[in-house]
């Protein structure tokens, strides 16, 4: 059989077509997932530091010493996944935000500050004999900045009722911004704005001493808070009972601002609706102001929305219909938790999909006008399987693009409990970014390929795939003062090999080359893109062949045997996207990659 070697050579690293937007990345973690595994707990929210690690928040235990600790967590994990066993208590660590009785404190929302110290917003919280909720801050290893409020804990307790905080903020004059609800089991029908100086104490100089009351003509939620770039306070939220939003924009000492909206207020009517609500809002570069949360519909089916209003306040009408989109999944309820904005104004929103029983991740991308992203995932949505019961909270936009997913499980194992999950995901192909390494050539004869040396390189680590979303590691070649490196395979598959370069720079980050592929076959596939149907040429003669398509989830579409040279596979039944066509003869195994539109 005759030997063909393909190197495919971008201006992206690892942007190869099987690399497709929202798919799960294999270089992080097993097949792009992490799952807690010294710890239980759940994720509720999560930051990148600069370096690229990942901190995530929320509530956890472990035993330490034979004794089962818990409270608000912390976890940090690297940029392949793995658990950073430098920060806090091995990787992670459980905050006890004083006497709370039967109440476990739980981290809800998490901001960085300029220096990398790390803002968190807990409940419930006591401390010298006052209740309500904490702002913690941590250094970068994850120990508490002790310079903070009370040994690295500010507690606040505005309405002498249960009050929920639910974001955080921070201004660019190292102020902190909170918001939540009062009192929410007394039906006093008021949300808060407050305010809080750099070391954890209110601001006397903002609202009425560091607290603005909100409250209108009915029932509200205020969830999320952020910062324009000219240091204004938007805050938003939901009606309990109506099918409306509303946005409130403050200026940094608290007061109104009567430019925005209706005299400070914003508001967005859901025709046709019941209820909503609202669980995350984020800002644009152009500061245009895009929330998700949940629609119900009148049959009471579960619908993620985004809205987005206009920098002053308006519905934005060059979004959706009228300011806004839903998505209704045909067979089960959705719901979004969170939601990011890449450098393109495309609107990505994350929470969770359930249908007879099973819930998973959900992720769904939206273009810059609301509609679907098609290029994303499956026709714009992608679902990932954990354990079956799977809740993602929280999202982030990584500087090369690519998209981190954070929430979790609940397992039995075999008594309930909690597992953190996340997820990593490709961004866009045409996402431009720095080529660390270059594969130049294959080297025939020697099963080899050669690159050139990059001075900012500590190591580099080959890997191979049998097609080319799963790698393995199989060498590690340290840097030296070398101007170019060769590797060769001892041991290469049979049928088709992907390699690639796996780089570590000299301050940590982690990045990929090029990917070289090496086809043993003669196969050919057509049309591709193809429509319903494509045909296969060039199979053995006398064999029998067994043809395989999956999903880039790893998902079986469709499986055949055939025993001619050429077939005519019918794929009217897929939907819309990125296949592979696995082709199994004998000892080799054969990967093509097709598009069905």
């Amino acid at each position: 059989m005759k030997t063909v070697f393909t190197l495919f050579l971008f201006n992206l690293f690892a942007a190869f077509s099987f690399a497709q937007p929202g798919a799960l990345d294999s270089s992080f973690g097993h097949d792009g997932k992490v799952v807690s595994q010294n710890y239980t707990g759940a994720a509720y929210t999560s930051i990148i530091q600069p370096d690229g690690k990942i901190v995530i928040g929320g509530s956890g235990t472990y035993y330490k010493n034979d004794v089962l600790i818990g409270g608000s967590l912390l976890a940090r994990y690297n940029t392949d996944g793995s658990l950073d066993l430098n920060f806090a208590d091995s990787g992670r660590g459980v905050y006890i935000l004083g006497d709370t009785g039967a109440y476990i404190p739980v981290i809800h929302a998490m901001t960085l500050e300029e220096d990398g110290k790390i803002l968190a917003l807990g409940s419930p919280a006591q401390q010298n004999g006052q209740f309500g909720f904490a702002l913690m801050r941590f250094n970068i290893d994850g120990s508490a900045d002790k310079s903070f409020g009370i040994n690295g804990m500010a507690i606040s307790e505005i309405s002498g009722g249960d009050d929920v905080p639910y974001d955080v903020a921070l201004l660019p004059d190292g102020r902190i911004i909170v918001v939540g609800d009062l009192d929410i089991y007394g039906n006093t029908l008021k949300s808060f704005v407050a305010c809080y100086t750099s070391d954890g104490h209110l601001d006397k100089n903002f609202g009425n001493n560091g607290i603005v009351t909100i409250y209108l003509s009915a029932p509200i939620h205020v969830k999320c808070a952020a910062i324009t770039n000219d240091n204004k306070i938007i805050v938003s939220g939901a009606y309990w009972s109506y099918p409306k939003n509303f946005v409130f924009r403050y200026n940094s000492d608290g007061t109104s601002d009567l430019t925005f909206g209706k005299e400070g207020i914003a508001e967005m009517q859901f025709e046709k609706f019941t209820t909503n609500t609202v669980n995350d809002m984020a800002i644009s570069d152009d500061q245009k102001i895009a929330i998700t949360g949940v629609l119900y519909l009148k049959s009471g089916k579960a619908t993620i929305v985004v809205s987005r209003f206009t920098q002053d306040g308006k519905p934005d009408s060059s979004f959706g219909t009228q300011g806004y989109v839903y998505t209704a999944y045909n067979d089960g309820n959705s719901n979004a938790n969170a939601l990011a904005i890449q450098k393109n104004n495309k609107i990505i929103a994350t929470g969770y999909f359930n249908s007879n029983g099973n819930t998973l991740f959900t992720i769904i991308r939206y273009n810059e006008a609301g509609t679907m992203d098609s290029s994303f995932g499956i026709n714009g949505i992608q679902n990932t399987n954990f354990f079956g019961d799977d809740i993602s909270y929280s999202i982030n936009i990584q500087k090369d693009g690519k998209i981190i997913s954070a929430g979790y499980s609940e397992v039995e194992n075999p008594e309930f409990q909690d597992i953190v999950d996340i997820a990593r995901y490709n961004g866009d192909l045409t996402q431009k970014q720095i080529l660390i390494a270059k594969i130049r050539h294959w080297i025939q004869h020697h099963n080899g390929f050669i690159w050139d040396a990059n001075n900012n390189i500590s190591s580099y680590v080959v890997q191979r795939s049998y097609d080319g979303i799963h790698f393995s590691s199989i060498a590690k070649i340290n840097a030296n003062n070398n101007s170019n490196y060769t590797y060769q395979d001892p041991s290469p598959l049979s049928g088709s090999n992907y390699y690639r370069l796996q780089t570590t720079s000299i301050n940590g980050s982690i990045n990929y080359s090029n990917v070289l592929a090496v086809s043993n076959n003669n196969i050919k596939i057509s049309p591709n893109p193809a429509t319903n149907s494509l045909q296969i040429q060039g199979l053995p003669s006398n064999q029998k062949t067994k043809i395989t398509i999956v999903d880039f989830n790893g998902y079986t579409k469709m499986q055949t045997v055939v025993n001619n040279t050429s077939y005519n596979l019918n794929i009217a039944s897929l939907k819309a996207g990125n296949y592979l066509l696995k082709i199994e003869m004998n000892d080799d195994v054969i990967t093509k990659q097709f598009v069905k539109e």
